[in-house]
């Protein structure tokens, strides 16, 4: 469906913008040296999306993307590699749930990531998880497989949460995964605006992996004479 072996040479101009649709990002390596790979999809920003033009498939192919320079070129090497995945489901309410377009989007989602990407996973850890939160869970459990199942460790905020992190995340925790750190919320709101040099990274979504990323995208569009689309 995305073509995925070679999705990497094809130019991806809508990166920045798929980037702002939702948070996600490469924070760095677990103490277990394996790669960390934090999502907020309770912020997946539908205004946004339709200001920029983007789709639900344009997001789906973008995180293949992504997903592909991990294990292509971030990660080259055997199979068998695994990432450590950071689910903040801050800002969730029940709003999502009564959303067809937002939970259309992640059943595509746990569909395609489950279908490509098996045994992937290390460990699943959801943050910030709300009481409430089994009820959603039940509606994509069906679609996980019974190992990805086992990986999984849901977290409620505080500081037992805040501890949990620092002992898989060790020194690639971003601070905005902590207890009290204000994450923006608002639709049509940036989460971050990615850094010019490369001195300014730090864990989180200016980490130097993502900075790596993006001029790598940025390399590949300027062979086709392209450039990347900048968000409005």
């Amino acid at each position: 469906e995305f073509d995925v072996d070679t999705i990497l040479s094809r130019p991806h101009p809508k990166y920045d913008i798929c980037k702002a649709l939702v948070p996600h990002y490469f924070a760095g390596n677990d103490p277990h040296n394996n790669i960390v790979f934090v999502q907020r999809p309770a912020q997946l920003d539908f205004e946004l999306m339709r200001k920029n033009n983007a789709t639900i498939d344009d997001l789906l192919n973008h995180y293949i993307y992504v997903i592909e320079y991990c294990w292509n070129i971030l990660e080259e090497g055997p199979t068998e590699g695994v990432m450590t995945n950071v689910l903040d489901m801050r800002g969730l309410s029940f709003r999502n749930m009564k959303n067809q377009e937002y939970i259309g989007f992640g059943k595509r989602f746990v569909n395609m990531m489950s279908s490509n990407y098996p045994g992937r996973s290390y460990k699943t850890l959801i943050v910030n998880a709300p009481k409430w939160f089994h009820a959603l869970y039940k509606i994509f459990k069906p679609l996980l497989r019974e190992s990805t199942r086992q990986k999984i460790v849901i977290l409620k905020a505080g500081k037992q949460q805040d501890s949990a992190l620092k002992l898989y995340l060790g020194d690639s925790l971003p601070k905005d995964l902590l207890s009290g750190d204000k994450v923006a919320t608002e639709p049509g709101v940036r989460y971050f605006l990615p850094v010019e040099e490369k001195e300014e990274c730090e864990p989180g979504p200016n980490s130097s992996i993502e900075f790596d990323m993006r001029q790598f995208c940025i390399e590949q569009l300027a062979l086709h004479n392209e450039t990347i689309t900048e968000v409005v």
